[in-house]
């Protein structure tokens, strides 16, 4: 260990913050400004939220660029790292419902890989892994579906796991998912419904339609609150999160 000079001077420089920022936002832009237009599979999770997404185009918040720039980064480095069995995903259309898809990965028979970052400090027990992984599963299982295959792989990565210590690390975690052939069916007629009714909102101008989105996409911190005015929500009278 050295000793420090009591006297060092130390100053924020929040110009260079500012620049960065602006960096990671001009990196996500381009990356955002070649994607393909139409229905995406990432649009049928909260397709109110899509549709002012369309509507509606806004500059993404600092605490988004955030995000999606640490986000991106740790996809890159647990998805690019040497791993047998895993291939790169290109973006692709189910031909047949008419919708862009782009898993994060897949296994070398095909299957998608998703791969979600979370700063939860603990993991969901067994018994919970379907209500605390809801997001994330309905986005492979709609990648399943589009690829008409029966099987998918979630991957978690956790950025600050705790141990019966109380120290944090990170983690990994890796679950198989599978299919029956009813319950693809039972999907597919979902996701159809979704598509028609996104599409129709958009073509009427009418979000109301719609059904709302998740609670916790939902409230002031959504920067299209005002605009969609969430029947039942609007106006938000205090910080609690709405249950509905």
């Amino acid at each position: 260990m050295i000793l420090l000079p009591k006297d060092l001077r130390i100053t924020r420089d929040e110009h260079t913050e500012v620049r960065t920022v602006q960096r990671f936002r001009e990196w996500l832009d381009h990356q955002d400004s070649s994607r393909t237009k139409g229905i995406h599979a990432s649009d049928l999770l909260d397709p109110r939220l899509s549709y002012w997404e369309s509507a509606l185009p806004r500059e993404l918040t600092e605490r988004q660029v955030f995000f999606f720039t640490i986000g991106k980064v740790l996809h890159s480095l647990v998805l690019n790292s040497p791993e047998h069995g895993i291939d790169k995903s290109d973006l692709g259309t189910s031909e047949a419902l008419g919708i862009l898809f782009s898993p994060d990965a897949a296994t070398h028979d095909g299957s998608p890989i998703e791969l979600k970052t979370n700063r939860s400090a603990y993991e969901p027990h067994e018994d919970k892994l379907i209500v605390d992984y809801q997001i994330y599963l309905e986005q492979l299982l709609i990648y399943c579906i589009l690829q008409n295959c029966l099987r998918g792989e979630l991957w978690v990565l956790y950025i600050s796991l705790k141990d019966p210590s109380g120290r944090t690390f990170p983690d990994l975690r890796c679950y198989s998912v599978e299919l029956t052939q009813t319950q693809f069916h039972t999907l597919e007629q979902q996701i159809i419904a979704t598509r028609d009714l996104l599409l129709k909102a958009k073509k009427e101008k009418n979000h109301r339609i719609l059904p709302l989105c998740r609670n916790w996409k939902c409230g002031t911190n959504c920067v299209y609150f005002n605009e969609c005015r969430p029947e039942g929500r609007y106006p938000q009278k205090d910080k609690k999160r709405w249950t509905a």
